[in-house]
């Protein structure tokens, strides 16, 4: 009867709505990885307000996973199966939702007739891996609680969720050990790094064939002082709603630090999806917003729940291809460059490509065709190079889905 009432909508349920996001009881007596229920997606997979054709089937599932302190949590991953599909090959693209509102979800957004938002460009490179054969899953990283900027839940989940896709076989036909690459830009590549960097002690029974990240965010406190007051500023505002939805004690400290005549309007970032909070919010201080202003970031709390989150705790046994715009707007490359130093000094293997003349936005266009192409190369079974490699130039534009 459920399923009947969301084939009659316009657009999909919202998770607050569907009880197909609601996790069972006892959640923590089940394994992360399990999965807890599945179905087919309930709208077609879009491209570029395009239904993407070269998709068999598209299933939505439910799995057990692990939230940031270490907690029984529930996620939702789509898995995409292409026309002619290579069972053999698998593909993790974790999207950058950049928002702390469940309906921006990927689960949600790659439907039709969808009311959040995500960038279109990268349904586009979704697109271009389904067109090789592979089959694709994309997490929603920030849990129920939209826990975004929240990089160990976001890690645990992505591991999960392939756990779960390997689980699948029963109805997605999955083998049960393919070739996996990861790939995320931006906030998609915080998750990737994160998962990476937990998977030898999380989920050491994985094994990934290579991973590519481009516009790489690991210092969110130097992101946060590059940002304000800047056209990215929204990002700021949504991003400390997000470390307030995984952290209880940092959500207690924000809401007594609120100036009482703007808190609304702050908080109107947890029914708005990133474009949306991006314009109303764009050139701001956000840290007016608060009493203190900018020495917010000074808290104690503050300082102790970035340092959670901030990348570098372990180095990845996954050769890397990392690209980042030298002139990124959003993160200061030297943090990518200190972040990759430690995993060089770790034996990772890193081919880091810095680009000269993009920004953070045009780099995931124009660096996503060299980033594919290492990709396939890993996917056909050719290895990374062992080491470490630092290059600076200008991004070859690759046609993406060609």
């Amino acid at each position: 009867m459920f399923t009947a009432y969301l084939q009659r909508r316009q657009t999909p349920i919202p998770p607050d709505s569907d009880p197909f996001y609601t996790a069972p009881s006892r959640l923590a007596d089940i394994q992360p990885g399990d999965i807890l229920g599945h179905r087919p997606a309930p709208y077609p997979i879009m491209s570029l307000n395009t239904t993407i054709p070269n998709i068999a089937a598209a299933y939505q599932i439910l799995f057990r996973t692990t939230d940031g302190n270490v907690n029984a949590e529930a996620a939702v991953t789509t898995l995409l199966v292409p026309k002619k599909a290579d069972p053999w090959k698998l593909l993790s693209y974790q999207m950058a939702e950049d928002a702390a509102y469940s309906d921006c979800a990927p689960s949600i957004v790659l439907q039709k007739s969808s009311t959040g938002n995500i960038r279109d460009v990268e349904t586009v490179f979704i697109e271009a891996a389904l067109k090789k054969g592979w089959c694709v899953v994309v997490p929603d990283f920030e849990g129920s609680k939209s826990a975004y900027v929240a990089g160990p839940q976001a890690g645990y989940t992505v591991l999960d969720s392939l756990r779960a896709v390997l689980k699948s076989h029963a109805f997605s036909d999955i083998v049960e050990e393919p070739r996996i690459a990861l790939w995320g830009y931006s906030g998609g590549a915080f998750a990737t790094n994160w998962a990476l960097e937990l998977q030898e002690g999380y989920a050491p029974e994985l094994r990934f064939v290579g991973a590519a990240t481009g516009g790489t965010i690991n210092n969110i406190g130097n992101a946060i002082e590059n940002i304000n007051k800047r056209p990215y500023a929204g990002l700021v505002a949504a991003g400390l709603m997000g470390l307030g939805a995984a952290y209880p004690d940092f959500a207690e400290f924000l809401e007594g630090e609120f100036v009482p005549e703007t808190e609304a309007k702050f908080k109107s970032v947890l029914t708005q999806c990133s474009s949306v909070t991006q314009t109303e919010f764009a050139g701001q201080d956000i840290l007016a917003y608060f009493k203190d202003g900018a020495a917010l970031l000074n808290a104690s709390v503050v300082k102790s729940t970035f340092e959670k989150v901030n990348l570098g705790k372990h180095v990845p046994i996954t050769p890397l291809y990392v690209y980042k715009a030298v002139h990124d707007e959003i993160s200061p490359i030297a943090d990518t460059d200190v972040l990759l130093e430690y995993y060089c000094a770790g034996n990772a293997s890193v081919e880091y490509k810095r680009d000269l003349v993009a920004g953070h936005v045009t780099l995931a266009i124009t660096g996503a065709g060299e980033a594919l192409a290492w990709l396939d190369d890993r996917m056909a079974g050719k290895p990374a190079r062992v080491g470490c490699s630092n290059s600076t130039g200008v991004s070859t534009v690759l046609d993406p889905v060609g």
